[in-house]
């Protein structure tokens, strides 16, 4: 019987020893699942720190580079009295709508030459010969309104034709054009129709000629 028991006693110790061991094992595990997620953590966070450390740099960079294009400014338009937002009423006028679509041929005020032509083929002699003149005769009567319209766009394409051109268009919708063309529009009404390169070439010349 003594023996009986000092032999369970022993197994119990065995058995007391095994599950200290095993909390032990837990404990450790479960230290290294709180130091992972410790160390997670404080990695994101630094993660997060960093970032938001690039996005307030970046930040005052753009603001720094604001203010000197600011201060650039300030002193340019001081210097020499032009500024971005100043209207040049000129050029405004002169310039702004030289090239129209076809559909605005007739809408264009009270007298004005419109001269159409393929634009886009800038590589033919013609074109680029048509062009120059246009832009001696501006240059030379900036006061008469000479607008150009792209027969190469595709919006004006349906009004081209290889036949005869209606030479007495009465409205937009009635425009037929073959080829290089120039329109003398008075006061909504066709005045003069001349189409053919070297005869719209021609008169166009003959006003810097009589000059």
């Amino acid at each position: 019987m003594a023996k009986k028991n000092k032999k369970d006693d022993l197994n119990g110790r065995k058995n007391s020893k095994k599950e200290v061991k095993n909390d032990k094992k837990v404990n450790k595990s479960n230290v290294n699942k709180i130091t992972r997620k410790v160390k997670h953590k404080s990695y994101a966070d630094e993660t997060k720190i960093s970032l938001n450390s690039e996005i307030k740099k970046t930040i005052w960079t753009c603001v720094v580079v604001l203010l000197v294009l600011g201060v650039f400014y300030i002193i340019s338009v001081k210097a020499t009295g032009n500024s971005l937002f100043k209207k040049d009423e000129k050029n405004e006028v002169s310039f702004q709508y030289t090239e129209i679509l076809a559909g605005s041929s007739f809408d264009m005020g009270d007298n004005y030459y419109v001269v159409y032509y393929d634009m886009s083929d800038s590589e033919n002699d013609e074109t680029t010969e048509l062009t120059n003149s246009i832009s001696n005769f501006r240059n030379k009567f900036p006061d008469i309104n000479i607008y150009t319209c792209d027969l190469g766009n595709a919006f004006n394409k349906p009004l081209v034709t290889t036949n005869e051109p209606n030479t007495k268009p009465i409205d937009a919708e009635d425009l037929l054009l073959n080829g290089p063309t120039i329109i003398k529009f008075s006061n909504g009404s066709v005045e003069e129709y001349i189409y053919g390169f070297n005869d719209v070439q021609t008169y166009i010349d003959s006003f810097s000629d009589a000059e």
